[in-house]
């Protein structure tokens, strides 16, 4: 069987932009604090009539028509997101419905920030098998609708967005492989706390506050900076591939000390990577495909590279797939 390739790249952000200086005039915070902790300027964020499958959608229809194919020809659509339209049916479905993928099956993953990487992996092992001749594997949040905008620091973090890749079987060329991991223990890191049958909204257990997502921030960077150069490292390991044999590595946009510290952990330069973070902020589990889809639009990335995509999270989850471009 031929490795599943990405035939087709779509990306969609809102077209309203909030800068670090529009979050200091609602919390005690500045474009120097955000900027120095981060590496963030700017987010998107979206209408309060978009949802995620909005977003969504239009990555979906991008990366289609880049793969020169028609909604009908998909075969599945994975979506991967932790800020569903609702908690159920699925977002998914959602979307199948609106870009018209009246042919294919399609269902939600929740690996948060490494979501996409991981729908990237089941999408590409069922690519050339009986029935699965292409498959849309997208990312989508919309986070902006489940943070507390009182909450310093997380809220100056995150953006809405989405990405979106068309995998189809192609001979030499495609996903060689990938690495998945995840430690529950961790799972209590990055939550929301209510809204799920452990506690609902408004019980006596419920407290004002726990319906928004919340995060241990130096839990999370403790935990980021070691599991973004394992996975690199694991699936390289994975595929039989070196360091040095690696053109570019597109990493989960979540903040740009984590990035320069995982490469200094893998003794490459930054020119190695791509970020747009800057511009966009933590969109999620669509970061990963957002940016790989510029890299790709920004020519920084030629066929025959070897592309190393990689994103950690709540979860904790964590990961990454080798690509040969």
């Amino acid at each position: 069987m031929a490795p599943a390739r990405i035939v087709g790249l779509g990306a969609y952000v809102p077209p309203k932009v909030m800068t670090n200086e529009d979050w200091s005039d609602l919390v005690e915070t500045s474009d120097e604090w955000i900027t120095t902790k981060s590496g963030i300027k700017e987010r998107r964020i979206a209408d309060s009539d978009t949802c995620t499958s909005d977003l969504a959608a239009k990555a979906c229809i991008q990366a289609l028509e880049e793969a020169n194919l028609k909604p009908e020809d998909v075969d599945m659509l994975i979506l991967a997101t932790s800020s569903p339209d609702v908690p159920l049916s699925s977002t998914a479905g959602i979307v199948q419905h609106k870009i018209g993928c009246s042919k294919s099956a399609a269902f939600d993953i929740n690996a948060v920030c490494s979501g996409w990487v991981h729908a990237l992996d089941i999408g590409s092992r069922f690519v050339g098998t009986t029935g699965y001749e292409n498959v849309l594997v997208v990312g989508a949040e919309t986070y902006s609708r489940i943070l507390n905008w009182k909450d310093r620091s997380t809220c100056v973090l995150f953006g809405d967005g989405a990405g979106a890749a068309v995998l189809s079987e192609f001979e030499g060329r495609g996903v060689l492989g990938s690495w998945m991991m995840s430690d529950g223990s961790g799972s209590g890191v990055i939550e929301i706390p209510a809204g799920g049958v452990r506690t609902r909204i408004g019980s006596v257990d419920f407290n004002d506050g726990d319906q928004y997502f919340q995060m241990d921030g130096r839990a999370v960077w403790n935990f980021a900076v070691e599991a973004f150069p394992q996975a690199v490292r694991m699936v390289l390991d994975k595929v039989g591939r070196g360091l040095d044999e690696v053109d570019l590595i597109v990493p989960h946009q979540a903040n740009l000390r984590i990035v320069e510290a995982g490469m200094e952990n893998l003794g490459l330069p930054m020119s190695k990577t791509y970020t747009n973070l800057e511009r966009y902020g933590n969109t999620a589990g669509a970061s990963v495909p957002i940016a790989l889809k510029e890299a790709a639009a920004e020519g920084r990335i030629s066929e025959g590279d070897l592309v190393i995509t990689a994103a950690f999270g709540g979860g904790l989850a964590w990961g990454a797939n080798a690509i040969i471009w």
